[in-house]
């Protein structure tokens, strides 16, 4: 079953995604539902993905750190000048 979605869009992206769709999906009907069924699809996959990596086990890094003499502001400068580094 379809469902119907409404977007707003710049005029030069939606343009943009008019003429990128047709030229992949050819130029005919239902050419730019496939192109962002597609680009929908991957986007949710994409962010699915983030939320996933998002959630690390605390229990985990408390029990590493749990013998650290540094506060946490301390612990954010250092990380800062080690990224700042590299």
């Amino acid at each position: 079953m379809m469902e119907t979605l409404k977007v707003q869009l710049p005029k030069e992206k939606a343009q943009k995604v008019r003429e990128t769709a047709m030229k992949r999906f050819g130029y005919s009907k239902g050419s730019i539902s496939k192109a962002l069924g597609e680009a929908l699809g991957d986007w949710v996959r994409k962010n699915d993905a983030k939320k996933e990596q998002k959630a690390p086990n605390l229990g985990i890094l408390r029990g590493v750190l749990k013998d650290l003499k540094m506060s946490s502001v301390e612990l954010q400068h250092k990380a800062f000048l080690l990224k700042k580094r590299h």
